[in-house]
């Protein structure tokens, strides 16, 4: 297989993996926007997500780290890279879904600044875990 193929595959099968991490994680969670709220009403979401509770975005910039972390797993996996550039790709595309979310979706500055280092700190985590795995065999 074309060694560049089989990273743009890694890559995609990490960010498949991550987003649906997160996605499953965010479901399980039980900071829900109350119903009736239209969520496409930023003035109304901004009013919800100021009653939050830190422990709320705590648990947000968790299950983001988690997600991150599988997706650079899986996308140096799928590559078989002793490199983290398939892991950091594969963060960068979670940190541009992360930005769209936060331009959609208004936060405190302070989770934005955090999330966004967390999605490449945890793509790189996960690349040097599978590294790691894979200098052990």
């Amino acid at each position: 297989m074309n060694p560049r193929f089989k990273v743009v595959l890694a890559v995609v099968a990490g960010l498949v993996t991550g987003s649906l991490l997160i996605l499953v994680l965010e479901l399980l969670s039980s900071e829900r926007p109350p119903d009736g709220i239209d969520i496409t009403d930023k003035v109304a979401m901004k009013a919800w997500i100021d009653t939050l509770p830190m422990k709320a975005f705590v648990i947000l910039l968790l299950v983001y780290f988690l997600g991150a972390i599988a997706a650079g797993y899986v996308a140096n996996v799928v590559a078989r890279s002793t490199k983290y550039r398939p892991a950091l790709i594969a963060g960068a595309g979670l940190l541009v879904s992360g930005i769209m979310n936060l331009i959609d979706i208004p936060h405190p500055m302070w989770f934005a600044v955090v999330s966004s280092l967390l999605f490449l700190a945890g793509a790189w985590v996960g690349g040097r875990i599978a590294i790691q795995q894979e200098s052990r065999k």
